[in-house]
């Protein structure tokens, strides 16, 4: 295998390795995939999600389930040892491609929160369509970078350019986007205590205290995804730069960040579900509506049982009568087309 080949930054496939994979990686990834596809239930559900700012958390969301249904289970296959040699690059190329992806996704989403906070009257030019298009942006240069360790690998290159591809990566993908988002944070939090005045300080109800608090919690919750995915993220790919440099990394910790990296696709759809307002509130509908056509369900299960018992009763009531009359020698008289009525139902019967 050539040096340059990106899967041997990996550990070594054998049908061990593959079950302790098996084992550890599949819980994460059904976790993965239940809790983003509760994000695109929610935004099918409900149209208030439908804003330009939440377009980019659906998107990320679409990357994180990627990680889950893709990702992973592709990282699995690998370390058995079952993939043809031409597939192996993909295992590294998927997860540079997903890590690069989440991490613009996040910066775009800081970007979009700064303009709303700091410059609110310059926030209108964010159109759908802008949004949209920076968007399929992000996704089309996550893939052309994720796709070069591949090309050198096919191109037989040196080492050499596969540590440089590390090196640039880090910089890119976390150095820069990171500087900005630190600076962000702190002017955004700098700017909604300035707007704090002594008359709101009274009225603890008011709508702009509510907003101010409302905006506090969504820069808390992506200063949180920001932190996550960096933790989550960065000790992987300086591994992985390790291991270009040829320096020897203990198996536990290669073993160790190889898990950690995929906590960001569970934490980031928890973290605005749970603790954005908007997701919160649609969650919250979701969960009334389910409880409603369910009451609705066993009430109309109970008025069809009540109905069936009350029919079986009267047919009891006329089987007797019938028989009474049989047992004293009378004929049985009928009375045709007689109408029998129960709650909102109408019955066409026959009556002794």
């Amino acid at each position: 295998m050539n040096d340059s080949n990106a899967t041997s930054k990996f550990p070594q496939q054998h049908s061990d390795f593959g079950l302790k994979t098996l084992s550890k990686l599949l819980p994460v990834a059904i976790v993965i995939v239940l809790a983003n596809g509760l994000v695109f239930v929610l935004f099918y559900r409900c149209r208030r999600l439908c804003t330009s700012s939440n377009y980019v958390l659906l998107s990320l969301a679409i990357c994180d389930f990627s990680t889950g249904a893709i990702a992973i289970p592709y990282f699995i296959v690998y370390s058995f040892g079952i993939l043809p040699p031409q597939m192996n690059d993909g295992v590294y190329a998927s997860h540079t491609l997903l890590a690069i992806s989440g991490a613009y996704h996040i910066l775009f989403i800081t970007g979009l929160k700064y303009m709303a906070t700091v410059s609110p009257l310059k926030h209108h030019v964010v159109t759908m369509s802008l949004v949209l298009k920076i968007v399929l942006g992000v996704w089309i240069t996550s893939t052309v970078f994720a796709i070069i360790p591949v090309v050198l690998h096919i191109a037989e290159a040196s080492a050499r350019w596969d540590v440089i591809h590390t090196a640039v990566f880090l910089v890119m993908v976390f150095l820069f986007p990171y500087i900005f988002m630190i600076y962000a944070y702190i002017a955004m939090f700098s700017a909604i205590t300035k707007r704090q005045r002594p008359s709101l300080i009274l009225n603890k109800n008011s709508s702009e205290q509510k907003k101010k608090k409302s905006d506090r919690k969504c820069i808390l919750v992506f200063a949180a995804m920001a932190s996550i995915f960096a933790c989550c993220w960065f000790p992987y790919f300086i591994v992985m730069l390790l291991v270009n440099i040829r320096l020897k990394v203990l198996f536990s910790v290669f073993e160790a960040v190889m898990v950690i990296r995929y906590i960001t696709s569970l934490a980031n759809p928890l973290l605005y579900t749970f603790f954005k307002r908007d997701f919160w509130s649609a969650f919250q509908n979701l969960l009334q509506n389910k409880g409603k056509v369910s009451s609705t369900s066993q009430k109309s299960q109970t008025g069809s049982l009540s109905l069936t018992s009350r029919l079986r009763s009267r047919s009891s009531v006329n089987s007797r009568r019938l028989t009474t009359l049989e047992g004293e020698g009378q004929e049985p008289r009928m009375i045709p087309n007689s109408n029998v009525t129960f709650g909102e139902e109408t019955f066409l019967t026959s009556r002794v």
